[in-house]
């Protein structure tokens, strides 16, 4: 009986050592997890309406090359106030979302000491020549945008100062990256952070102007042809971003020859794109879905006005398709399924694909691709009817 009583006691004094060891590291996860989880977007946090925005961190220093080739600072962007995101430029989900509303500021503030910076997070594709042609494709006449390249060591510093993540998949296409805008002040402090829903973009412009007007009296911008809203048809879809997504296939439908066409839906049925879709397709993008396309078309509406939209409509209405160029838009023999995931995708030639017993089969990605290659008898085949939910083998 004496002898179990004391050696229980060391059994018990380490039961107590390993229970308090992981009761630190436990509390160590979570404070880093604490640590490294972002701030609130600003737009979130309760204040008044006349309290100044949080001043959030110091953004972290930085020499990258830009679309031109030149060395950038964030020295150089001292005096003025500026927004930045993190994109890369052959992402189909969710960069194109954040270009086009980085496009929409530009439209709205044309104060020349607002300054707009893109961090590239693909080291490996996002060269100079390829962050001018994005830029070109979105934004062609936009001086103020500024698009960086970044090399391995510079992206992981300036993630890390931006409180922000970027994770890479085997396929550099699954990169997973922040979804948000920043906002900086004229001292180089991130004074906000940004979603990219509606209410977060009106609260993203009204904080950039209340930070200019900090900045002093400007001599007024020359009134440009989107201020006055005598923009063309033409212009309009090079100028509001339209051509960043519809002229890239894997993103958008292409709108060429787009009228009196007919366009199938998410779900499978269909309609003929008349004015009434166009317009609805620019101020409601939401509302009707086109097939094998994802919903991440913002809303034009407050941005573009009933003028700018009356044109951009009849410049669609009437551009021919090149039916040796444009891809045509959705329909029912053109949505096929990825047999791996189970995801519409377009099946058009730009699309990752392969040949298997005398059928083309099509993936949303590479990785899905190369899994079916490995093993294609674990994979159901259908044909490309996606309004038919059970599918044909």
């Amino acid at each position: 009986m004496g002898n179990g009583s004391i050696s229980m006691a060391p059994r018990i004094l380490v039961l107590a050592t390993l229970a308090a060891g992981l009761a630190v590291v436990a509390l160590g996860s979570v404070a880093g997890r604490v640590a490294l989880a972002p701030p609130r977007p600003v737009h979130l946090l309760p204040r008044g309406a006349n309290e100044p925005l949080p001043t959030l961190w110091p953004v972290p220093s930085y020499r990258l090359v830009d679309q031109d080739g030149q060395l950038r600072s964030p020295q150089a962007l001292r005096g003025t106030v500026w927004i930045a995101d993190f994109i890369f430029t052959s992402c189909t989900s969710v960069c194109p979302v954040l270009s086009a509303k980085m496009v929409q500021v530009q439209r709205a503030i044309e104060d020349p000491r607002l300054r707009f910076v893109s961090f590239s997070v693909d080291p490996q594709r996002d060269t100079p020549e390829a962050l001018r042609a994005y830029a070109a494709r979105w934004a062609p006449d936009e001086p103020r945008w500024t698009l960086l390249a970044t090399t391995r060591e510079s992206l992981a510093e300036l993630t890390k100062g931006m409180k922000t993540f970027v994770e890479r998949g085997p396929d550099p296409d699954d990169t997973l990256h922040t979804s948000e805008l920043y906002l900086v002040d004229g001292e180089g402090r991130v004074r906000g952070i940004y979603g990219t829903d509606g209410d977060s973009f009106a609260q993203l412009v009204l904080d950039a102007r209340r930070l200019l007007s900090q900045l002093g009296e400007v001599s007024r911008p020359a009134v440009t042809a989107s201020a006055a809203g005598g923009e063309t048809g033409a212009a309009l879809y090079r100028q509001a971003g339209c051509a960043g997504c519809h002229d890239v296939p894997t993103i958008a439908p292409s709108l060429a020859g787009i009228a009196g066409r007919t366009v199938m839906l998410a779900g499978g049925r269909t309609l003929t794109a008349d004015s009434t879709y166009l317009r609805e397709s620019i101020l409601d993008p939401e509302a009707k879905i086109v097939a094998t396309y994802p919903p991440s078309m913002p809303s034009y509406r407050g941005t573009l006005s009933d003028a700018q939209v009356t044109a951009l409509v009849r410049y669609l209405e009437t551009w021919k398709a090149d039916h040796r160029l444009a891809p045509a838009m959705a329909s029912a023999e053109d949505a096929a399924v990825d047999p791996v995931c189970g995801m519409q995708v377009h099946a058009g030639f730009d699309t990752q694909h392969v040949t298997h017993a005398g059928r083309t089969v099509y993936f949303c990605s590479e990785q899905c691709r190369d899994r079916f290659v490995a093993n294609p008898g674990a994979f159901a085949l259908t044909r490309h009817r996606v309004g038919d939910p059970k599918g044909r083998k």
